[in-house]
């Protein structure tokens, strides 16, 4: 467990530290709106604190269409708050593949390299499947294939940083068997709000390990952030979803942003240095970190080890990248 006050400490060096100077970060779902799709509100909380905490930030977010003039105002706000910094707007929807392609696009053509990616889209789909125009269940297309794409499009520029990271915020120790004949849930018989869930987050901790495996150098993080009182979790409680003692999006941005930096979540170090007291969490056995609320470790094991050994995050990745194809050769047409 990590005390918030260690975390603030943390966090206060990123001022200081030459290495922590112009960083580039790419954010993933830092925006809400009043729709089907719930931002949770800490990826907007992280956001924000990683702007106002670091020296000559380059920062990209994406934003839908419907958001994009309240991002764009809130953009504002930071570049007052931190003039130093370097804040793009990529409009797209995060649960479709070939959005996701074209933010990245602009950010492959602009920058050499990305430290940080920074996922957090994502909500619980109470109406029941309503398919994409690309033929997915955006409740898993948020927390999966459009995280997923944007880690594999932005690979390159992450091994060319000094420290790459990448963060998804889900659901990291609820990792639970898979429907392996169907990945996609595509029988409505398979679907439910729950399995759609469950099978998100364990095909995403599945597929970054493999990305891990690959890529040795770029840190694979997946964090339960527990509850927080964002405006989606108050969509949620009206649904019967009622967790206990949240904590407010402030803490949790606070706890994202040392999640993001601190060099106890780093297969290579050189961001701010692990807290006296603490050390480098274990990492999974397929070579990521799964995180808990607190920054204490997941073990999710006893399902992920016997999968592993099956190759069924081999099978995991393969059906993915096909799934990417078929977006793409749609998109195409």
């Amino acid at each position: 467990m990590v005390r918030f006050d260690v975390v603030q400490q943390s966090n206060g060096l990123l001022a200081v530290l030459p290495q922590t100077q112009g960083l580039v970060v790419v954010f993933v779902g830092a925006t809400s709106d009043d729709s089907w799709f719930i931002k949770t509100g800490i990826g907007q909380s992280a956001l924000e604190h990683f702007a106002k905490s670091t020296v000559n930030p380059r920062i990209y977010s994406t934003a839908r269409a419907k958001t994009v003039d309240s991002h764009n105002e809130f953009l504002d706000t930071l570049r007052t708050a931190n003039p130093t910094g370097s804040y793009t707007l990529l409009q797209a929807d995060p649960s479709l593949v070939t959005d996701m392609d074209s933010a990245v696009d602009t950010v492959l053509k602009k920058e050499t390299k990305v430290d940080l990616l920074f996922m957090s889209p994502g909500f619980f789909a109470w109406n029941g499947r309503e398919d994409t125009k690309e033929g997915l269940d955006p409740s898993m297309s948020t927390r999966y294939y459009s995280r997923l794409r944007a880690v594999q499009r932005l690979l390159p520029l992450l091994n060319a940083a000094p420290s790459p990271r990448v963060i998804s915020i889900l659901a990291a120790g609820m990792e639970a068997p898979l429907n392996e004949a169907d990945l996609d849930l595509c029988d409505l018989n398979n679907w439910s709000m729950w399995n759609a869930s469950l099978h998100a987050c364990t095909m995403g901790t599945l597929a970054h390990e493999r990305l891990a495996q690959e890529n040795p150098r770029v840190s694979m993080v997946h964090c339960n952030p527990g509850a927080v009182a964002t405006p989606g979790l108050a969509i949620n409680t009206k649904h019967g979803m009622i967790p206990p003692n949240p904590i407010s999006q402030d803490e949790a941005g606070q706890r994202a942003l040392f999640l993001s930096t601190s060099d106890r979540f780093a297969v290579h170090p050189g961001l701010v240095p692990v807290p006296e007291g603490l050390e480098v969490l274990q990492k999974s056995g397929g070579g990521m970190f799964l995180v808990g609320p607190e920054g204490e470790i997941k073990d999710s094991e006893k399902v992920l080890a016997p999968m592993r050994q099956r190759g069924v995050d081999k099978e995991v990745w393969s059906f993915t990248q096909d799934i990417f194809s078929k977006c793409v050769a749609a998109a195409a047409r």
